[in-house]
């Protein structure tokens, strides 16, 4: 879609599956289960959908995927898609990985930073976006670094270690413009580096929320994953971030809705609805 002077392409690495308890946390099934259905394991589906900002001067991925260095026991796990792929849907767009300049990363879980690398001949892995900078707020990668015992199994050192050697990450601790109209900025809630982005342009104001706003079914505030690390920061930038959207009619990128790529929120009552725009 064209977004002021921007274009904003929406491309896919496929799908995933995780178990419904963590991805609507305290929510009970007979709620959740009216929006969302499950397969015989409990298991939803989760699209991987990567926006891609084009400026004219960079092409920018928000989040790079699942990736695909995958053994059996994780696909069996994860439901993982083997097709498409974020690297043929950026073919599609007539891009090649080294056309990338800027790679944003929300935060470091496997199912947004698979794509940092793939494994050569030798098995071994080695970055894919070589002309990017990997833009990653200073508190998530300190936490990359340095995990504990629950973020270690999320974080995964193939998808780091290669873009560590190459020297190639973008640290940011405040708010800043990564190109002209599009800013990062840190949320904290679902990681505590966890962070989000606005892009202005044209007039238009469009926010890329992450996994503060996996799904649709997310628009409800205490509609909150188990897999954040701090819920109630989670609650508290939701609320702020959702009114904004509302005040100055934004659009929503999402990543993980199998059926809508970015939406509307408006207030109906004291609750926040979703227009879907495409």
């Amino acid at each position: 879609m064209r977004f002021g002077d921007f274009e904003i392409l929406f491309l896919s690495d496929g799908a995933f599956k995780l178990d419904a308890g963590p991805v609507f946390g305290i929510v009970p099934k007979a709620l959740w289960e009216r929006e969302c259905q499950c397969d015989e394991r409990n298991r939803v589906t989760l699209a991987l959908t990567v926006p891609l900002i084009r400026t004219g001067k960079h092409n920018i991925l928000l989040d790079c995927g699942i990736g695909r260095k995958w053994g059996a026991k994780q696909r069996d796990i994860y439901a993982i898609e083997e097709h498409p792929n974020l690297l043929n849907s950026l073919a599609q767009a007539g891009l090649k990985p080294s056309d990338i300049t800027i790679l944003f990363h929300s935060h470091m879980h496997h199912d947004h930073t698979g794509w940092n690398t793939q494994l050569n001949g030798q098995g071994e892995p080695e970055p894919v976006f070589v002309n990017a900078r990997h833009v990653i707020h200073k508190i998530e990668l300190e936490n990359v670094h340095h995990p504990n015992e629950i973020q270690r199994g999320t974080y995964l050192a193939a998808n780091i270690a290669p873009i560590d050697a190459t020297g190639g990450w973008d640290i940011f601790e405040y708010p800043r413009d990564i190109a002209p109209g599009i800013t990062v900025f840190h949320t904290g809630g679902h990681t505590a580096g966890h962070s989000g982005v606005r892009l202005v342009s044209g007039g238009q104001v469009a926010l890329f929320m992450a996994d503060l706003f996996p799904t649709t079914a997310h628009r409800h505030l205490p509609w909150i994953t188990a897999y954040d690390e701090y819920p109630m920061d989670t609650l508290e930038i939701k609320r702020r971030l959702f009114r904004e959207c509302v005040e100055h009619n934004s659009l929503v990128l999402l990543n993980h809705d199998p059926a809508a790529l970015a939406v509307r929120l408006h207030l109906q009552g004291d609750k926040f609805e979703v227009v879907k725009e495409c």
